[in-house]
């Protein structure tokens, strides 16, 4: 049972982090350039899954956490 959530846990990680990679990849694609292949990022994407997304997760809640500490800060200055 848990090799099987473990390998749960891997395979949906690498599915998130291979669609960030490919939200990526499209939107800095080159001018005439058709299609759009990462080549070894995807490898890697799928072998370093669990510890990208934990990454991209972790700077995802600190940017979160800094905006609203600068939002209050802003709402203690005006009152």
């Amino acid at each position: 049972m848990t090799e099987k959530v473990v390998i749960a846990i891997w395979v949906l990680s690498a599915i998130y982090c291979l669609y960030k990679l490919h939200k990526r990849s499209a939107s800095t694609s080159l001018d005439g350039v058709i299609g759009h292949t990462p080549g070894l990022e995807v490898i890697m994407v799928v072998i370093l899954g669990p510890l990208l997304a934990v990454i991209d997760m972790s700077l995802t809640w600190i940017k979160i956490y800094t905006a609203a500490e600068e939002a209050r800060r802003r709402g203690d200055e005006k009152k």
